[in-house]
């Protein structure tokens, strides 16, 4: 119904260009969504106006309050556990690949230097998916919370602020987690603000039941509890699934950045220079379905890769083009020394590769130091 409306509602009353479908391309603020937040928003004022004025002589909806935010609370606690686990499982910000430290800096977009700022630290990433994990759990148990709440506004309003300093496109998704988190505190404003600024005792909010029978808020409470215990099971082994699934790697015989020492182009040698802007600099293998060139001009450019059973040869497709193909034999005559043969792009190239000593890297070898005597800023 959504697909039909949005576009509609887009042309024809926000008079808005641009491409208005839902794409599952992995943002979550495309054009789509913030027009769908608006109609959602217009909803719910109608909705409002209308429940309101038929149902003007109740006094008071505690009840159906402690519902809405049993809601709330559950949603967020998935929320929560979810990204705790990926984090947990460096699913969501794993090690950064081989090519991220031969590319310029400069060529990082945004979320790819916070990308590769939080996968490089295993301990920081381990860290923040505690904390992630703690507000959710605390949120499953009703008695805590505003304690889950108050942990869950301190981790999102950092999620926040990072989505928008580095365009990380989940803007919409963590400003809602941060005002379920405020929605969740609202009940105990006062009491917070008297306890942590005004240093006043403060007494315990009253207990409001879900239902009026207690044997059957027991089982209410037994239920939450299971919803946080299959949650979390089922967020732990999907992140764990994942992660292995993220982190498959080429066997180390071949995984490595390589320097490309000889380029011959239909018998000719090509020299590296910066000028022979068909030559190239370097070739990273990393995963089993990507191959990285480097050009001499610094850019880099991906190919799918497909390694043959017996590993001595493997075929490369565009994905611009779907009707591109090259071929590659492949020898290792040492460690450390690779030859290619193949043909690409119309030419038959014979390409000789060393490895790279990623031990050259700083932001390898650097390590961890408890005392520091200079600073390492590079």
């Amino acid at each position: 119904m959504w697909h039909a409306i949005v576009p509609w509602v887009g042309e024809n009353l926000l008079h808005l260009h641009g491409d208005m479908t839902e794409v599952a391309n992995g943002s979550g603020d495309q054009l789509y969504d913030y027009i769908l937040l608006l109609c959602l928003f217009v909803v719910a004022i109608v909705a409002t106006a209308m429940w309101s004025w038929i149902d003007r002589k109740r006094r008071n909806y505690d009840q159906l309050y402690q519902w809405l935010r049993l809601f709330v609370r559950l949603t967020l606690a998935v929320a929560m556990i979810s990204y705790g686990a990926n984090k947990l499982y460096r699913m969501q910000f794993p090690e950064p690949p081989l090519y991220r430290f031969v590319d310029y800096y400069g060529n990082s977009a945004p979320m790819g230097l916070l990308w590769t700022f939080m996968g490089m630290s295993r301990a920081y990433s381990l860290f923040g998916g505690i904390a992630e994990m703690l507000g959710g759990l605390l949120l499953i148990v009703p008695r805590f919370t505003t304690l889950g709440a108050l942990v869950t506004f301190a981790v999102m309003s950092n999620v926040l602020m990072l989505n928008f300093c580095y365009d990380v496109p989940r803007k919409i998704y963590s400003t809602h987690l941060v005002l379920m988190s405020l929605f969740l505190l609202l009940p105990d404003v006062r009491r917070l603000i008297g306890f942590f600024i005004l240093n006043r005792r403060t007494e315990p909010s009253p207990i409001i039941p879900l239902l009026k029978d207690k044997q059957l808020n027991r089982w209410a409470l037994l239920f939450q509890l299971g919803i946080g215990a299959v949650v979390l099971v089922y967020c732990l082994n999907q992140a764990h699934m994942n992660a292995v699934k993220n982190a498959t790697y080429l066997p180390p015989p071949i995984r490595g950045i390589w320097s490309v020492d000889e380029f011959i182009v239909d018998g000719v040698a090509k020299p590296p220079l910066l000028t022979n802007t068909d030559r190239w600099q370097r070739v990273i293998f990393d995963t089993p379905d990507v191959f990285y060139v480097q050009g001499m001009d610094s850019r880099i450019g991906d190919f799918a890769l497909q390694i043959a059973p017996n590993r001595r040869a493997f075929a490369l497709t565009s994905p611009a083009d779907p009707n591109w193909k090259s071929t590659f034999t492949y020898e290792d005559p040492d460690p450390n020394r690779v030859v290619l043969d193949g043909n690409f792009n119309g030419h038959h190239l014979n390409v000789s590769l060393s490895r790279t000593d990623m031990a050259q890297f700083l932001l390898l070898n650097r390590g961890f130091h408890m005392i520091s005597q200079t600073q390492v800023r590079r």
